[in-house]
């Protein structure tokens, strides 16, 4: 299974400048609150699912991208289960299993903003190189130790999970089951993955001290980067069009609505 990180790659969710997409993630993330048509909003996810596998073909191996499948499915089958308001759409004799017309906008409504979010983030992810964005964020006034902090984080995280999953199959062959025993052995197993790996993370951190101080990370006031992203009219073109897109959304949202 894939790691959720970034993937090089020349598509045109690539180009766009990194505080392009993250301005717009953050915005999308709003209007997507805003918007409380199911249908529209699960169009969006739709459309997010298509930018995504024109990225990554290999979705399905994705790290988590089944569990939030399955995560928005689940949503939508629960308020058609639950929710009975509005009208009978379908009536197989059972009354839970009737649906209704509020049961299944409310499923498209919250299954659709949930998707269309989590998908844009993977989008975000997989297509900005954290050095690139940590540049971006300099570049409108953000301190670099605060920048190289988030870089740190982004690129380290990949590998605290290998070293996790190093951990978990060591200690399978030790003779450890994860999947047997009560509420009590499975926190003292949980304490006994976790120690290996803060100790670990803790070497690491430690190293990366010695590592900056014998670089003099610090002693200047301004940083050099051997990158220099800026935004071009590729950004300009999508920040229009992305404009109308949820203009197109809210009014369609409000015309339903009215």
């Amino acid at each position: 299974m894939r790691k959720l990180s970034f993937q090089p790659g020349s598509s045109i969710a690539h180009q766009l400048y990194p505080l392009t997409k993250f301005t717009w993630l953050l915005v999308a993330t709003v209007l997507l609150f805003v918007i409380q048509d199911g249908r529209l909003l699960m169009t969006t996810a739709g459309l997010s699912a298509l930018v995504l596998f024109s990225i990554n073909r290999n979705l399905w191996g994705m790290r988590g991208f089944r569990l939030v499948l399955l995560t928005g499915l689940t949503l939508f089958i629960l308020y058609l289960i639950f929710d009975k308001s509005g009208q009978v759409l379908f009536d197989p004799g059972y009354h839970i299993l009737a649906v209704t017309s509020g049961g299944l906008m409310m499923g498209l409504r919250f299954s659709g903003r949930f998707l269309s979010i989590v998908l844009l983030s993977y989008i975000f992810i997989l297509t900005t190189d954290p050095s690139d964005l940590a540049y971006a964020l300099m570049k409108v006034g953000l301190p670099y130790r605060y920048g190289f902090m988030l870089v740190t984080a982004l690129r380290l995280a990949p590998v605290m999970e290998e070293e996790g999953q190093t951990i978990y199959r060591a200690q399978l062959v030790r003779g450890i089951r994860y999947d047997r025993g009560n509420l009590r052995k499975l926190v003292l197993i949980i304490q006994q993955f976790m120690t290996p790996l803060l100790i670990s993370a803790l070497r690491r951190a430690d190293k990366l001290v010695f590592s900056m101080e014998g670089r003099g990370f610090g002693k200047q006031p301004l940083r050099t980067f051997r990158r220099r992203p800026s935004p071009t009219y590729l950004d300009l073109i999508t920040t229009i069009g992305l404009i109308l897109y949820f203009t197109g959304l809210i009014f369609l949202n409000h015309r339903s609505f009215s």
